[in-house]
């Protein structure tokens, strides 16, 4: 069974497609087997896709796939691959929901702001629900686009509390957006940037957090 890790969250604009990318494309270039989801209707992955294919970039590969097709096809679709990072809607319709529940670890991306923290603890409430019918579902906060500013130190205080581990933190890099809009992933535009290396340490913290018995069948607990 491959690993799959999904983002989710209420706002847009907190950066879920960039980083589901991000870690698509660590994991691809580190010799995993990874697809990538998109089940988000706005298709910025599946646009990316389609810059890749343009440049014929080696990246991981992008499918669609909605609410219903995540929770019935997704185990058929990603046999043969080791890991499956799915970019779900900024919002808690059905697609997030079916995201959670297909989940290994589902990773919650923050900005540092007071409407981004409240809309936070609604996405956590419903990953609580979702943990009512798989208690085995893991969590982390990634803080996006932080800084050293006083209301990013508040804003991680505050998101600290709040009972979920945070497994990384990254910073606003311009290497981002332009990787994306040349149809690659980061660490193939820019390998020794910050941006790749911070990209590699949530990874390694994402490993960390799912641990050693993912390779569990979870058809039985879906």
């Amino acid at each position: 069974m491959a690993i799959v890790v999904a983002l989710a969250g209420l706002k847009g604009g907190i950066g879920k497609s960039t980083l589901a990318l991000g870690i698509a494309g660590v994991l691809h270039r580190a010799g995993r087997k990874t697809l990538i989801v998109d089940a988000d209707s706005q298709g910025t992955l599946r646009a990316w896709a389609a810059l890749a294919a343009q440049g014929n970039t080696d990246g991981p590969p992008v499918i669609a796939l909605d609410a219903k097709a995540l929770r019935r096809d997704l185990e058929r679709v990603a046999a043969g691959f080791e890991v499956v990072v799915i970019d779900s809607p900024a919002r808690l319709g059905t697609e997030a929901r079916a995201a959670m529940l297909v989940a290994d670890l589902v990773l919650l991306p923050v900005v540092p702001g007071a409407a981004d923290v409240w809309a936070l603890r609604e996405t956590l409430a419903v990953l609580e629900d979702a943990r009512g019918l798989r208690p085995e579902l893991r969590a982390g906060i990634v803080i996006n686009r932080t800084d050293r500013t006083t209301l990013a130190k508040t804003a991680r205080e505050a998101i600290e509390d709040m009972g979920v581990p945070v497994l990384g933190a990254l910073t606003s890099r311009v290497a981002f957006g332009e990787a994306t809009l040349a149809g690659q992933t980061v660490v193939d535009y820019a390998p020794d940037s910050p941006a790749t290396m911070e990209t590699q340490v949530l990874v390694n913290a994402v490993l960390r957090a799912l641990g050693n018995d993912h390779g569990k069948s979870k058809k039985a607990k879906r």
